[in-house]
């Protein structure tokens, strides 16, 4: 479980650096994360670094996995699920990290065999990322 957590936290902390170093806000305006970070930090915590994560990986990581999953190879499944958990954050910026974040999430999927893993790990990369934005604030 400390690896997910660790994973996590690494990510979010990569592409952070990565997206800051190429300016990509200045390529993709964002301004779904300009409204994510201007609530208030309870709520940041509560919805986006809990509730969200717990509720994506259900429905992408177990639900929509185990269905694609019945009608093409795994490896395949997991990528148009991630692809899908890309499209789905809705933005540009957003989209450029979710896809691999999706890889790695169902990497641990898979070979844990549970949910726990890719669950803990998207809590800690939108916790590292509100912590973050809470203190460069």
């Amino acid at each position: 479980m400390l690896r997910a957590v660790c994973i996590g936290a690494a990510m979010s902390l990569i592409w952070g650096a990565l997206s800051g170093a190429l300016h990509l806000e200045r390529l993709f305006p964002d301004t779904v994360s300009g409204k994510l970070f201007a609530q208030p930090l309870t709520i940041q915590i509560v919805l986006y670094g809990l509730v969200s994560p717990l509720l994506e990986e259900m429905l992408f990581r177990w639900f929509l996995f185990n269905l694609t999953r019945k009608v093409m190879p795994d490896r395949f499944a997991a990528f148009a699920v991630s692809a899908l958990f890309a499209l789905w954050h809705g933005n540009v910026i957003q989209m450029l990290y979710a896809f691999p974040a999706g890889l790695i999430l169902q990497a641990l999927r898979t070979q844990s065999g549970r949910m726990e893993e890719p669950v803990l790990c998207h809590m800690s990369a939108n916790l590292t990322a509100i912590a973050v934005s809470a203190f460069v604030s």
